[in-house]
C-alpha cells in the first residue's frame, strides 16, 4: 500500500470512528443524564459516557483500517 492511500484510510478511520465513537457518548450520556436525575452520581456517569464513547471509536477505527487493506492472493 502506499504512503498516500495508508494516511487517506488512516484519516478516513479517523473521521469515521470519530463520528460514530461522538455519536454513542452523546447518546449515552442522554441515558445516563435520566440515572443521574433519578440520584446517581454524576461524574462516575460523565466518565462512564467517554469511556464508551472511546472504546466503540477504537472498535470502528479498527474496523476501518481491516476494511482498507489491499487484497493479496496467498500462494
Amino acid at each position: 500500500m502506499n504512503l498516500l492511500k495508508k494516511i487517506g484510510v488512516i484519516a478516513a478511520g479517523l473521521g469515521i470512528s470519530g463520528a460514530i465513537g461522538a455519536i454513542s457518548a452523546v447518546l449515552l450520556l442522554y441515558v445516563l443524564i435520566d440515572a443521574a436525575i433519578a440520584g446517581a452520581d454524576e461524574v462516575i456517569w460523565m466518565y462512564l459516557s467517554g469511556a464508551i464513547g472511546v472504546i466503540v471509536g477504537g472498535i470502528c477505527f479498527r474496523i476501518v483500517l481491516w476494511a482498507g487493506k489491499g487484497k493479496k492472493v496467498l500462494r
